[in-house]
């Protein structure tokens, strides 16, 4: 048998990758699509620095709400507070920072204390607290939810009112602005002003930093599978993947250090999803969560409590939401009891968009983050384009059952070697198409004996059933060959 050429080789593993893991792919290829659409409709304004670093500063809270929000779907459920409950936190922690502790502190010092000493103590008290109650509100759920077996739909509905009524009293009703340098860093804050030519300094530093990490630890990974005998990807695919995350840092890294480098925001929310993925892939727990949401029978026989990991699942997702409050109001430099509405729905959206499972156990934060990213650019793009914002959420939902459908879709796509295949139908050529000609023809003498009523009907079927079980057989043979296969027969 004569050995496929190499380019020809490298194209169809190429594409053996992607149809084998077309579920996490598929959200890449909708945010490309996405960007290249916007970028023609706005005459490449859509993808300009300045827009582009406005766009990930913009995404973040919801980002950091989708992050939480997959490892509640994970696990079968959903919570439909966190839009209020973020919202709340943030007017609690503003109001807390702007009014009450100031004052608090005014007073039980009769104002000896600095302003700067106040500042910092209003902010450690609004957080603690704040972090409190977060807490509390997520074990309380996770406890109704887990342990009354009281619908998650039900009580996240419920305290999704009981949020926006507790943020309109709050607020008082009101828009409270912020003036606190805290809120001024993290909402239009950037980490540094220094510019290395027209570029921000440390944005090309960390950039190249990172493109020299991601070349060190590839070798290195790649260098110990080989040591342990783990099976590696052929050098060119190892070379590829490596030249394509570095395309993808250098692209960042110049459109961030082209305007003013990295934010706060966007620094919040890449530590707060590199903590949750190594969280949900590195560890006992997060192995857990995910076992929990496959087969919670399986997990409690198997010696998980399921209780305890739905209401980790629910702290975490409150721990979140105070996160994504404080991020939203330090954005919009206020707070205000118009805060809230439909933050649940796009965190929902992006976790789905992302591939997270509705049937659990499904789902990377990584992807949950590109899903937002997808959702953000849509009304970004909409925006610029001047696109009627009536259709906004006619495209989003949209959007949202396509994402559902490739899910569905792709859900039992199974593992295929298209080397394998290459050489396989070569190989079974001659069988192939015997068996596709002798189904064909079993198949026009059954229709046209069963139209003349003849009396050799069964004996037909019986051929027919005969030569579309050897036709299948030999496809089924093609579908799952794979290289090594045929490892003894090249030249």
């Amino acid at each position: 048998m004569k050995q496929i050429d190499p380019i020809r080789k490298y194209i169809l593993t190429l594409l053996s990758i992607f149809r084998t893991n077309i579920r996490d792919y598929g959200m890449y290829i909708a945010l490309i699509v996405i960007f290249v659409i916007f970028s023609i409709l706005t005459n490449g304004v859509f993808l300009r620095p300045m827009n582009f670093t406005n766009l990930l500063n913009q995404t973040a809270y919801v980002s950091v709400l989708a992050v939480g929000m997959t490892l509640v779907i994970v696990t079968r459920q959903i919570d439909l507070s966190v839009g209020y409950l973020g919202a709340f936190l943030g007017a609690f922690v503003v109001v807390g920072v702007e009014i009450t502790y100031p004052e608090f502190l005014t007073k039980l010092t009769n104002g000896m204390m600095s302003a700067q000493l106040m500042s910092i103590l209003s902010i450690i008290i609004a957080i603690i607290l704040a972090l409190v109650i977060t807490v509390g509100v997520g074990a309380l759920k996770g406890f109704l939810v887990a342990k009354v077996k009281v619908p998650s739909f039900v009580v996240t509905l419920a305290g999704m009112f009981v949020f926006k009524g507790l943020l309109m009293i709050k607020t008082n009703n009101r828009t409270i602005p912020t003036s606190n340098t805290f809120f001024d860093k993290i909402g239009v804050g950037y980490l540094s002003n220094f510019k290395i030519g027209n570029m921000d300094g440390l944005t090309l530093i960390l950039g190249s930093l990172l493109m020299l990490l991601v070349i060190v630890f590839s070798f290195i990974k790649r260098e110990k599978n080989v040591r342990l005998g783990i099976k590696v990807e052929p050098v060119s695919l190892f070379a590829t993947k490596v030249f394509f995350l570095l395309g993808i840092i250098f692209l960042l890294m110049y459109t961030l250090g082209s305007f003013r480098g990295i934010s706060y925001l966007l620094m919040i929310t890449v530590v707060v999803v590199g903590i949750y993925h190594y969280f949900t892939t590195q560890t006992v727990l997060g192995r857990r969560i995910y076992a929990v949401g496959g087969n919670p029978e399986a997990a409690e026989l198997s010696g998980i409590s399921v209780e305890k990991i739905i209401i980790i699942v629910f702290v975490s997702m409150g721990v979140l939401s105070l996160i994504s409050g404080v991020m939203y109001a330090s954005m919009l430099q206020n707070t205000s009891p118009n805060h809230g509405p439909f933050w649940e729905l796009y965190a929902i959206a992006a976790a789905y968009i992302g591939g997270t499972s509705a049937n659990g156990g499904v789902g990377k934060v990584v992807n949950a983050v590109v899903g937002s990213i997808v959702i953000m650019s849509l009304k970004n793009g909409m925006a610029l384009a001047g696109v009627n914002a009536n259709i906004e959420p006619i495209v989003l939902g949209t959007v949202l059952l396509l994402a559902v459908l490739f899910d569905i879709y792709t859900r039992n796509v199974r593992a295929v070697d298209l080397v394998g295949m290459f050489y396989a139908k070569n190989k079974l050529q001659d069988e192939y198409k015997e068996a596709k000609l002798a189904y064909i023809a079993a198949k026009k003498e059954l229709e046209l004996a069963t139209a003349n009523n003849e009396s050799n009907v069964i004996e037909l079927e019986y051929q027919f059933t005969s030569a579309q079980g050897e036709y299948n057989r030999i496809k089924d043979r093609i579908r799952s060959a794979k290289e090594e296969d045929f490892l003894n027969e090249l030249r």
